[in-house]
């Protein structure tokens, strides 16, 4: 802080009552130059005026705007403003690291003027010692308002508490939100004043939340840690927690002697179900088909994990950086208004990843294990990106007529032709801006469906 002309300390005063403040807090604050405190609606504002300790507030600022985002920024240049008149500043709050005027500050804080926190009792203390007799292990807590679980996932892995629970309709929001892993009849920590000294809590079930009788800022719940093991539902850490496990010494003896070449199969046959589940329209059953392609991911992350290789966060973090790289219109500067753009923005992402390169270089890259149709219709599409063809349906479909007058030759000839057929219609498609693998399986369809109307009308 050498050079700065202005310190400002943030003060952590605590919940409500003020009874929960430090000895620290306490003389810094009795023997500040200048006090500013966010509000005088609190208890240590009461102790202050009867010791006689000057301060100011910020409540008249409440007034002046309903917009809480303003609020703050109005916050923010008052505590600057106030600042400029004092060599040291103290500006009180309940808990720094969760309010909203101090992240203001932070941002708004001239080069001239430095911070220090002196920390104090959060609700979170006071919500995990309330839960201590009854043998909840609060080790690694995680905090989360009300307020901002929206903006977040719910985890397992660790115990959390959800603070500042003011109104049943957040309640409610917390319970769907604790709800996303959690069973219904799961016991959870009830807090009523958990700022207060002695603050207990009430075992309640989850389901239970929203029902309770009073609510306020000072309102919490405590979710202990819930192995996956004890749980009906996971995430996805949970189920590599549970892929290791059947990996690990005194796992299962299949999963153990699976490799990358023997999964080889599995992940093709599990992807097929999964494309399968989604022309099927069955919502649950393609979620019961992308959890076996999740397994064969997660199990080849794991091979991969234990020879070194790569991990699950390298899969993801790999697909992430793809996605953020190849969305420049997204997440950078370029400029996609409609679908047809954004295929544009994504093939000179990838031309930027790859670097120039031969049109039988992207040929080579396309997959020898597609069906055979996709894998042809992408080897035009690619070699005619490199080229800069235009493709002519046309001259494809007077080729499938040519070759279809053709009848002569050996078996292979006849092969060779039908090949060169198939290849022309997946030209034609690809100029059509169609599909050929999805056409075919369509028609196929139609096919099964008629043969089965057949079936049904001799019944």
């Amino acid at each position: 802080m050498d050079g700065k002309r202005h310190i400002i300390t943030i003060a952590a005063i605590g919940p409500d009552s003020g009874q929960t403040l430090t000895l620290g807090v306490y003389d810094a604050l009795r023997q500040a130059d200048a006090l500013l405190l966010r509000t005088g609606r609190h208890g240590v504002a009461d102790r202050l005026r009867q010791e006689g300790v000057a301060f100011e507030t910020l409540d008249a600022l409440y007034d002046r705007t309903e917009d809480f985002d303003e609020l703050c920024e109005l916050a923010a240049r008052a505590i600057i403003d106030r600042a400029r008149q004092a060599q040291t500043l103290i500006y009180a709050v309940s808990e720094p690291q969760s309010d909203a005027t101090v992240r203001a500050l932070v941002q708004a804080l001239p080069d001239d003027m430095a911070l220090r926190v002196l920390g104090g009792v959060t609700l979170t203390d006071a919500a995990a010692c309330a839960a201590i007799p009854f043998g909840v292990n609060t080790e690694n807590l995680r905090t989360v308002t009300a307020l901002s679980t929206a903006e977040m996932r719910v985890q397992a892995d660790c115990p959390q508490v959800v603070t500042e629970i003011d109104n049943r309709y957040l309640a409610s929001d917390v319970k769907l939100w604790l709800g996303d892993l959690f069973d219904d009849e799961t016991t959870v920590y009830f807090l009523e004043n958990a700022a207060e000294p002695g603050a207990t809590a009430r075992p309640i079930e989850l389901c239970e939340l929203d029902r309770q009788d009073h609510y306020d800022h000072r309102t919490a719940v405590l979710v202990p840690r819930i192995s996956v093991y004890d749980r009906s539902r996971a995430s996805y850490e949970d189920f590599v927690q549970v892929i290791s496990r059947l990996r690990a010494p005194g796992g299962c003896p299949w999963d153990r002697a699976q490799t990358h070449h023997t999964l080889r199969q599995y992940m093709i046959e599990e992807a097929c179900e999964a494309a399968d589940a989604m022309d099927g329209g069955d919502e649950m059953k393609m979620a019961d088909e992308l959890g076996d392609v999740l397994l064969q991911v997660v199990l080849n992350s794991c091979i991969g994990a234990e020879h070194r290789a790569f991990t699950d966060r390298d899969v993801t973090s790999m697909a992430a950086h793809k996605m953020i790289t190849r969305h420049e219109h997204v997440f950078g500067k370029a400029k996609a208004e409609n679908a047809q753009a954004v295929v544009s923005v994504w093939e000179n992402a990838k031309k930027k990843e790859r670097g120039e390169q031969t049109a039988l270089e992207r040929v080579l890259d396309v997959p020898l294990s597609l069906p055979a149709l996709m894998r042809a219709q992408k080897v035009v599409r690619r070699e005619a990106g490199a080229k800069g063809l235009k493709l002519d349906g046309d001259q494809m479909l007077a080729r499938v007529a040519e070759l279809a007058g053709e009848n002569g030759g050996d078996q292979a000839a006849k092969e060779a032709r039908l090949g060169e057929m198939l290849e022309c219609l997946c030209t034609l498609a690809e100029a059509q801006g169609l599909d050929a693998e999805t056409a075919l399986r369509g028609q196929t369809k139609k096919r099964v469906d008629r043969l089965r109307g057949e079936d049904e009308k001799t019944l």
